[in-house]
């Protein structure tokens, strides 16, 4: 299981305009950039999945929580 400073780093590393959330935009900039391309739907749905705030963002306690399990 990663540390919470593990997961804070990679929140830092996909949250390009640096407000502490992962968005649709960013999470497809990153996965287009890892030539790993995804829809923004399928993204959007996976966020919608685990946005336990309902803010349309990931935050660094839910990065934790899916990637603790």
């Amino acid at each position: 299981m990663p540390s919470v400073d593990e997961v804070r780093k990679v929140l830092h590393a996909l949250d390009r305009n640096g407000d502490g959330k992962i968005s649709a935009d960013e999470l497809k900039a990153f996965a287009d950039d890892a030539n790993c391309p995804l829809d923004v739907t399928t993204i959007k749905k996976f966020i919608a999945e685990h946005d336990k705030d309902q803010d349309g963002k990931l935050n660094l306690n839910e990065l934790v929580s899916i990637l603790s399990n």
